[in-house]
């Protein structure tokens, strides 16, 4: 039981520190009083809708040295949400995020033309402005709307990509028809080589005692004399 109450009391301790020192390290910077930052926010938003955000981009770009093109670009930013945007209205929201080092104040405004900005100003530890952010305001219809039509968007570039792939592997086929085609008109195409004719060399041989025997024939059917004197009786075959 005594070992239970000991690690509670421990951990009870270890939170209590742990809230004190946050407590401790905004509470001795003074520049991060509430108040104080959001009437430094406050001033901020009232010179952003005053200042004359053209005539410092024209100034840069005529300016010999190196322009910090971060920064001309947010001025840039600036014009077109002015002329989106219109004139400053009335604050609507304030919250603040404060640290040991750094203070942001994050404020809404209302604008003439009935739509909302929000502004970011980030504070270092001296309470000098170190960064600053101006955004269209998204209700959370606006933010499902966008993740909704970012989602039609990707599954319809997906769908296209798939069928274009079909489509390729479709063809497939027709190509090797294709080839196929080529080169059955190539072996169309080869000169056919005729065979030499074989010419047969004529037996002299056999013609000579083939007209022996037919005047042998002769000679035995008209009982005459051969040319030679040899008279022929008969003739008898083997």
């Amino acid at each position: 039981m005594k070992k239970k109450l000991c690690l509670i009391f421990c951990i009870v301790s270890c939170i209590l520190m742990m809230a004190g020192c946050s407590l401790s390290l905004t509470k001795t910077n003074k520049n991060f009083n509430k108040k104080t930052l959001e009437t430094n926010a406050d001033s901020f938003v009232t010179s952003w809708f005053s200042y004359d955000f053209e005539s410092a981009v024209k100034s840069m770009k005529e300016q010999s040295t190196e322009v910090d093109e971060d920064t001309v670009n947010q001025y840039k930013e600036s014009i077109q949400l002015k002329k989106k945007y219109g004139k400053q209205g009335n604050k609507v929201d304030t919250d603040f995020t404060i640290s040991s080092d750094s203070a942001t104040v994050v404020e809404t405004y209302t604008t003439s033309s009935g739509k909302k900005l929000i502004f970011s100003v980030t504070y270092d530890e001296k309470g000098q402005t170190s960064s600053w952010k101006v955004e269209e305001y998204k209700s959370l219809g606006d933010k499902m709307a966008k993740a909704g039509l970012n989602t039609v968007l990707s599954m319809a570039i997906v769908f296209a990509v798939l069928i274009f792939i079909a489509i390729i592997i479709a063809q497939f086929k027709h190509i090797g028809n294709f080839q196929n085609g080529a080169k059955k008109e190539e072996v169309k195409a080869e000169p056919v080589v005729e065979a030499a004719p074989v010419v047969e060399e004529e037996n002299l041989v056999d013609d000579l005692e083939l007209v022996a025997v037919i005047t042998a024939a002769i000679a035995a059917a008209s009982e005459t004399e051969s040319a030679d004197g040899l008279v022929i009786r008969s003739i008898i075959r083997r």
